[in-house]
C-alpha cells in the first residue's frame, strides 16, 4: 500500500517548526556590558544594591539606570521580556522588592536549575547591580 503524500513537505514543516521553537527562546549569548563611569565594586559579592537611592553609591543611580537598561536589553530581555514585562514563563523582575537583593544577586550569579544560566563569568557585579537598578526604575506591574 503506497501513500500519495510526499514526505518532503512533512519534513519541511517539521524543520520550520523546530527552527521557530529555537528562535522563540531568544539569544542568551552573553553580551558585553560597558559599565561606563560606575565605580568598581570589587570582587567581594555585595548583598544589597549599592546604586539604589539612599544607599552607599546612590550618587551613581542615574548612570546605573542607563548602564542597566543597555545590559538588560542585551542579556535579559529575551527571557524576562522587554522592560522586564514577563510573559509569565519567567519571573516578573519588577515584582522584586529591595528585600530581594540577595535573592536577585544569587540567582544572577549562580543561575537556576530551571534554565537560567549563571552569569558570574560573563557579567561583573557592577553590571548585575546596574541591571537591578534599571529594573527598580520601571513601573511596578498592575
Amino acid at each position: 500500500m503506497t501513500m500519495p503524500i510526499s514526505i518532503r513537505p512533512l519534513i519541511a514543516i517539521v524543520l520550520a517548526g523546530a527552527a521557530g521553537l529555537a528562535m522563540a527562546h531568544g539569544n542568551v549569548t552573553p553580551q558585553p556590558v560597558n559599565t561606563g563611569n560606575l565605580p568598581s565594586l570589587g570582587d567581594e559579592v555585595r548583598m544589597e544594591n549599592p546604586f539604589r537611592e539612599g544607599n552607599e553609591l546612590s550618587e551613581y543611580h542615574s548612570e546605573a539606570v542607563k548602564v542597566g537598561e543597555s545590559a538588560y536589553a542585551g542579556n535579559c530581555a529575551s527571557c524576562h521580556g522587554i522592560r522586564a514585562m514577563s510573559g509569565g514563563l519567567t519571573p516578573d523582575l519588577r515584582e522584586l522588592t529591595e528585600w530581594d537583593d540577595e535573592y536577585f544577586i544569587t540567582r544572577v550569579r549562580n543561575g537556576t536549575d530551571r534554565g537560567m544560566p549563571s552569569w558570574k563569568k560573563s557579567l561583573d557585579q557592577n553590571a548585575m547591580w546596574a541591571i537591578r537598578t534599571y529594573v527598580e526604575s520601571l513601573p511596578k506591574p498592575e
